[in-house]
């Protein structure tokens, strides 16, 4: 799962095995490790009866994801939707909210077979520019 943080936003890149893991399961997480033995920022994305779209909430050292368990069930079964995306309040003195968007990763056009191992076919692939 890769984690890309941009001005006021979260986007969360899942693999077809993560995916699959996250329907499963219920949950999928990955840790950035600093230091050897030291602390780690987690971020994890979690399904959820209680939600009604996708939020995000900063627990201490981790960065947790939660989205509606029926939305993503549909998302994962249609090959046609690419995510689940949410504007979340970011309190009162934002004048933006905090943008968040759970995506399938697609396969780079120009990427290796290594880089994507496991992607999403790339609807654009085979296409001229």
């Amino acid at each position: 799962m890769k984690l890309r943080l941009q001005a006021n936003s979260v986007r969360l890149r899942l693999k077809q095995g993560e995916v699959k893991r996250l329907i499963e399961k219920g949950v999928v997480e990955e840790s950035i490790r600093f230091f050897p033995g030291r602390e780690a920022l987690t971020y994890r994305l979690e399904l959820s009866e209680a939600v009604a779209m996708p939020t995000a909430r900063l627990k201490g050292s981790e960065v947790v994801v939660e989205v509606p368990a029926a939305a993503a069930r549909q998302w994962a079964a249609d090959a046609n939707q690419v995510g689940l995306e949410s504007i979340q309040p970011a309190g009162a003195d934002a004048e933006h909210g905090l943008t968040l968007l759970v995506e399938k990763d697609f396969a780079c056009l120009d990427g290796s077979d290594e880089q994507n191992a496991d992607t999403f076919p790339n609807p654009l692939a085979g296409t001229k520019c």
